[in-house]
């Protein structure tokens, strides 16, 4: 059984279709590529996935359990998560700060005893926002304020405030989006890594098909809000159909 699947998934914003009658089916285990030229629907799709926004038609099925409909708190609990194209954190906290306080699905303990707390609990959340903060290789800059961070640093820290929240599956919003090739190749590691070593599903939305190629073991690709094709890298960049789609566009980089 697919971890997550959508069937029929369909959005409508007054007379527009934005996503329309979308099936994916994404396997536990996965490094699973979102592509698309620019207005295809891709962010459209995420924020239906993440329960951001309503679904028009269509359902959603995480891990056995329809999820569409509900409220994104709901599916993050059940163990999706994701990131955003901007930098989601707490800008005047420290590296450490931020990754335990995005542990509160898992804490439920008050902002205060979360931060400054000495209980085992809160003893016990501080050491896994260290482990995670290491495997993410941020460990040298664990008591740096965020807003201090390089932009590559800071989407490396919203991985880790996403995974601060146990996720069995998690999507990223353009992981490596205004990085230069050493962050880029930096993020594309942590993201084998994340499959490797921690068994993560990842979903990602990325137009840098250096990245998605290399990375993405397969790919959906969304054009006109619909579901155009899928397949292997290979498959993929030799699609007559995905080469019309970007040729029509300013994204074209196959």
């Amino acid at each position: 059984m697919a971890l997550l699947e959508t069937r029929g998934l369909t959005k409508r914003f007054a007379g527009l279709v934005a996503v329309s009658d979308v099936n994916l089916s994404i396997e536990t285990g996965e490094i699973r590529g979102i592509i698309g030229p620019n207005g295809a629907g891709k962010t459209t799709l995420f924020n239906l996935i993440s329960g951001a926004l309503k679904v028009s038609s269509g359902s959603i099925t995480f891990d056995g359990a329809k999820v569409s409909g509900k409220r994104p708190s709901h599916i993050a609990r059940a163990g999706l998560v994701r990131t955003f194209q901007r930098n989601a954190m707490f800008p005047s906290y420290s590296v450490l700060e931020n990754v335990i306080l995005s542990r509160h699905t898992e804490v439920k303990s008050n902002f205060f005893q979360t931060i400054f707390g000495t209980g085992h609990e809160e003893e016990a959340h501080r050491e896994r926002a260290r482990e995670i903060i290491r495997f993410l290789e941020l460990d040298e800059h664990e008591n740096d304020l965020a807003e201090n961070l390089s932009h590559g640093h800071q989407r490396i820290l919203g991985i880790a405030n996403a995974l601060a929240t146990e996720p069995k599956l998690i999507m990223l919003d353009e992981p490596v989006a205004g990085m230069n090739p050493t962050e880029t190749r930096m993020v594309t590691d942590h993201i084998r890594r994340l499959r490797d070593e921690w068994n993560m599903t990842v979903v990602l939305v990325e137009h840098d098909m250096r990245t998605v190629m290399g990375t993405c073991e397969y790919i959906s690709v969304i054009n006109f809000g619909e579901l155009l094709m899928e397949g292997t890298p290979d498959q993929v960049a030799n699609d007559k159909r995905v080469i019309e789609a970007y040729l029509g566009s300013d994204d074209y980089d196959l």
